[in-house]
């Protein structure tokens, strides 16, 4: 069943339109100016495509090493909070549950890759971001706006976050004390020779939290080895990422003292070899176990317990020419789950502890295959390619894409993209059932074709872009209360259509101005979702970031003293139910801001001091789920 969507035009807002202009003729009027100052905008090889061929088809945004480093977000989703266009939905604060997602789309569309290994959970998105590293540990984040199924497959519906981990951090140990009783301990490094380099991460969090109900204790161990086997370039990721936190109305307000354990368990290795003749081939395993507690107080009234398995073969020939690049690719995954609440009835039930049992259990496997050239033509480059995707359980489908770009000159390059995406329904969304609950085993995979067009600036003076994107969506999957039930159940969509617009630079006002100001970056992105829900209410699909606005600001304050600072606005077009007052009530928009300030003691010594949420602003992301005032903490890195 379907439910049919009524398309609605409406025009963006006077003042967003306004800012929008006014910044892009302020940015790209700089373009054409000449500069004698040395270029110092860093920026590193990003890969757009499949082939891993350096032909810069599109726009990959990329959050730097000094960028993740010199800021007081403490976790993965804090970084990706005041990135361009990312809606980070937190449940609980200090990155317990985020819920990442990209231009407008749902948690469940956004693909996260670590070292460009899938690392998404098969029973909901909102495992996705249970990762076993810290930003310590990270080179960089890039960030691929878009549908990129041809290319990545399953989930790259709306985008893609690929992190990547250093080959080599300094040795370290990090304590920091904060409000709320929050204790954090972690050490970092290296072992490494002329033939392996090794990295070892081992961390341990926990707090009381900052309203009943919110405690948690967060552990990860990472381990990474990299070396060379004549022309081979081998990497080995292995982690355990655990936690168990209080879930304070997470899933439900009628019940709100919950409770949840997680534990992640993975490892990969990646092959590759360049030339003329090479390959990029990957195997990973990732295991997932999850625990929720319905009355905290009284486990055994109500709980559900998950484990689910992903084992994953992906496999690419490359073929490069004075041209370009042509690959041939294939890729088999497994997902299996084990449950008693998601599948369908096994035979013999499992024992887990106690009186509890795995009494379902479901699998799937996922068969893809790729074809990709990329063509690089004096100033035009060309990435085409295309997907057949096999499935159990749902209809072959073949998804092809092309990007290009055109280089103006050696500073302006413009981008123009089609692409045509999917997203596979998961097992929660197919199996889930409660009493306020109902998942449909009758869904089908949600499609879009999305087209960009965009130009980028890079010079002595700052590195830009604009892009406006298109995205036109059939069969979303939604969770959806019809007007008078009292159970919210999954349903396909039948046709959502997304468009907006882009601004993302990072400025170089050291260089130009000789301020004590390191870097700016500035971001602006706004979203239209061209539908309006009519005899029914939607938790995801419609409800989503509207505008966003964030810049960050890092500058030496005094001799050894630096200031980072990250601001953000949204504004969220949705609605939640106020259980108290019984009525319908629309997001308010909100400013967040966060700040850290370092004092370098001497070249082994840094203090700092992280404040989140400066200024105290209340605000929520997910219904009457409050979300944490101002928290600081205080610390110590000491190189050893």
């Amino acid at each position: 069943m379907a439910i049919q969507m009524d398309l609605k035009s409406k025009k963006m807002k006077i003042k967003i339109t306004s800012l929008l202009t006014v910044f892009a003729i302020f940015i790209f009027s700089k373009a054409s100016a000449q500069s004698t100052l040395e270029q110092n905008i860093d920026e590193v090889t990003v890969t757009s495509n499949r082939s891993k061929y350096n032909n810069d088809v599109s726009i990959v945004y990329t959050i730097n090493s000094d960028e993740i480093n010199n800021t007081a977000n403490q976790t993965i989703g804090d970084i990706l909070e005041f990135a361009i266009n990312i809606d980070n939905r937190e449940r609980g604060g200090q990155g317990i549950q985020s819920d990442i997602s990209i231009r407008g789309g749902s948690f469940e569309q956004t693909l996260i890759l670590l070292n460009g290994i899938k690392l998404n959970d098969p029973q909901t998105g909102h495992h996705n971001l249970n990762l076993p590293i810290s930003p310590e540990l990270i080179e960089r984040i890039e960030i691929s706006t878009g549908g990129s199924t041809r290319i990545y497959g399953n989930y790259a519906y709306c985008g893609v976050i690929n992190i990547i981990t250093k080959t080599k951090v300094s040795n370290s140990i990090i304590l920091s004390k904060g409000q709320n009783n929050f204790n954090h301990g972690e050490l970092n490094f290296n072992i490494s020779n002329n033939k392996v380099k090794q990295i070892f991460h081992l961390l341990h969090k926990n707090s009381d939290g900052y309203i009943r109900g919110t405690d948690y204790a967060l552990k990860n161990f990472f381990y990474q080895a990299k070396s060379q086997i004549n022309s081979i370039n081998t990497t080995f990721n292995a982690g355990i990422n655990k936690k168990d936190f209080g879930a304070f109305s997470f899933y439900s307000t009628k019940y709100p003292n919950q409770f949840e354990k997680t534990k992640t368990t993975f490892a990969s290795l990646n092959l590759n070899k360049k030339g003329s003749l090479g390959f990029n081939n990957n195997i990973y395993w990732r295991l997932h176990e999850d625990e929720f507690i319905l009355f905290r107080d009284n486990p055994s009234l109500y709980q559900n317990f998950h484990k689910t398995s992903v084992i994953g073969v992906d496999i690419n020939m490359i073929k490069k020419t004075k041209a370009g690049t042509s690959l041939f690719g294939a890729e088999l995954i497994s997902n299996n789950i084990i449950s008693n609440n998601l599948g369908m009835d096994l035979d013999i039930p499992i024992l887990i502890n106690g009186d509890n049992y795995y009494t379902k259990s479901d699998n799937r496997i996922v068969t893809n295959f790729f074809i990709e050239n990329n063509l690089s033509i004096k100033r035009l480059n060309i990435s085409t390619g295309i997907m057949l995707n096999l499935k159990t359980n749902f209809e072959n489908d073949i998804f092809p894409g092309i990007d290009l770009s055109y280089k103006l000159s050696d500073k302006i390059n413009f981008y123009l993209s089609a692409n045509k995406s999917m997203r596979m329904p998961n097992f929660t969304e197919l199996y889930y059932s409660s009493p306020t609950n109902q998942g449909n085993v009758n869904l089908v995979a949600e499609k879009s074709i999305s087209k960009e067009i965009g130009v980028k600036i890079k010079n002595d003076f700052h590195n830009s872009s604009i892009t406006f994107f298109e995205r036109n969506g059939e069969d979303l999957i939604d969770w959806i209360l019809l007007d008078g039930d009292s159970i919210w159940r999954t349903q396909n969509l039948n046709e959502i259509k997304c468009s907006g617009i882009e601004i993302n630079s990072r400025i170089n006002l050291k260089r130009i101005l000789n301020s004590k100001i390191n870097h700016l970056r500035i971001s602006i992105a706004s979203n239209k979702v061209d539908t309006i829900s009519k005899g029914f209410r939607s938790a995801y699909v419609i409800d989503n970031l509207k505008t966003n606005f964030s810049f960050s600001l890092n500058h030496n304050f005094y001799k050894s003293i630096a200031i980072d600072w990250k601001v953000s606005y949204k504004e969220r077009i949705g609605d939640y139910l106020d259980p108290e007052q019984e009525v319908i009530k629309n997001y308010e928009p909100y400013w967040l801001t966060a700040v850290r300030i370092t004092k370098k003691i001497n070249s082994n010594f840094n203090l700092f001091l992280d404040i989140n949420n400066l200024f105290d602003i209340s605000y929520s992301d997910f219904g009457t789920i409050e979300q944490p005032g101002r928290w600081a903490r205080i610390g110590l890195k000491a190189k050893i």
